[in-house]
C-alpha cells in the first residue's frame, strides 16, 4: 500500500509563505491499495487529487470521517466526479437513526445561496452508502473498519488492512485525560500507519498556552505516541493541524514528538509513505 497527503490542515485552510512547506488545505489523504483507490475525507485537499487523478478513467472510493466543513468543503471541487464514465462510491458511517444520508448531506453544500452548482450535475456514476455503525466495508483484497470516536457530533476512525499491511485513519477525536481508548487501540493494532489527530500541543489542550481545548473534540502528539506505543504501531503520522500553526511550529512539533516516540512524522502536503 502507498499513503500520500494531499491535505493535513484542520479546521479551516491556510494558505502563505509561513506554510508552504506542510500545506495549507484540509483533509484529504489517498491509500493506494493494490488497484484499489481509497480517499479519506474530502477537504480542499481532495482538488488536487481530483487533477492527478482524472480526468478520465478514475474509480475510486471517499471515506468521510464526518461531515464538519473542513471534511467536504473540497468535494463540489472534485473534478473525476463531474466526468461521466468514472465511478466515485462514497461512504459515511451513521452513528444515529435520525442522521442525514451521506448524498443528501452533500447536495445540501451544493445548494444556493451557499453554492452554484448542485450535485445533480456531476456526471459521473456516484453511488452513496450510509454504513451501519459496526458493519466492516468489504472491497476487492481490502477490508476498511470503521470505529466511532470522540468528536462532536460524532466522528469514526477507519483502519484499512490488505493482507498484512494497515494503515489507521484517525482523526478529530479526544482523548480522555488519563484514560486509554482501548477501541482505538485495538483499531490499531499492528498497523504500519497510524495517522492521528494532532491539532494542539499538551499545553494548548490543558489551557496552559492561551484558552483550554478541553472538549473541543482534538488530540495532542503526547495521546497519539500512547496509543502508538500500546498498539505496537510502527509508524505515527501527526495530522490536521491547527491553521496557527505555521511550518516553524510544526517543525518544532516533530522534534518534540520524537523524543516522546522516535517513529513520528508530521503530515505534509505531498508526503508519501510506501508499506
Amino acid at each position: 500500500m502507498k499513503v500520500r497527503f494531499y491535505g493535513v490542515r484542520g479546521s479551516i485552510a491556510t494558505s502563505g509563505p509561513e506554510t508552504v512547506r506542510y500545506g495549507g488545505n484540509t483533509s484529504c489523504v489517498l491509500v493506494e491499495a493494490g488497484d484499489q483507490k481509497l480517499i479519506f475525507d474530502a477537504g480542499t485537499g481532495i482538488q488536487r487529487l481530483g487533477t492527478e487523478l482524472g480526468p478520465t478513467d478514475v474509480d475510486a472510493h471517499l471515506f468521510l470521517s464526518h461531515l464538519h466543513w473542513d471534511h467536504i468543503q473540497g468535494f463540489p471541487f472534485f473534478t473525476p466526479a463531474f466526468v461521466p464514465g468514472n465511478q466515485l462510491s462514497v461512504y459515511r458511517v451513521a452513528l444515529s437513526d435520525s442522521d442525514v444520508g451521506i448524498r443528501q448531506a452533500l447536495a445540501d453544500q451544493m445548494q444556493p445561496p451557499n453554492f452554484p452548482v448542485p450535485l445533480d450535475i456531476m456526471g459521473a456514476d456516484l453511488r452513496f452508502w450510509d454504513v451501519p455503525e459496526h458493519d466492516r466495508i468489504r472491497l476487492p483484497h481490502v477490508e476498511v473498519i470503521p470505529l466511532a470516536v470522540d468528536h462532536p457530533n460524532g466522528c469514526v476512525a477507519y483502519r484499512v488492512q490488505r493482507g498484512q499491511k494497515a494503515v489507521v485513519y484517525a482523526t478529530d477525536l479526544e482523548h480522555h485525560e488519563g484514560e486509554i481508548n482501548g477501541g482505538l487501540v485495538e483499531l490499531c493494532r499492528g498497523a504500519d500507519v497510524l495517522i492521528y489527530d494532532a491539532m494542539y500541543t499538551p499545553e494548548e489542550y490543558a489551557g496552559e498556552v492561551g484558552m483550554s481545548r478541553k472538549g473541543w473534540g482534538h488530540s495532542t502528539f503526547d495521546a497519539g505516541a500512547a496509543i502508538a506505543e500500546k498498539a505496537g504501531v510502527k509508524t505515527l503520522c501527526l495530522f490536521h493541524h491547527d491553521p496557527g500553526h505555521d511550518d516553524v511550529f510544526l517543525d518544532g512539533l516533530g522534534d518534540r514528538a520524537r523524543r516522546r516516540f522516535a517513529d513520528t512524522v508530521v503530515a505534509r502536503e505531498g508526503l508519501t509513505l510506501s508499506l
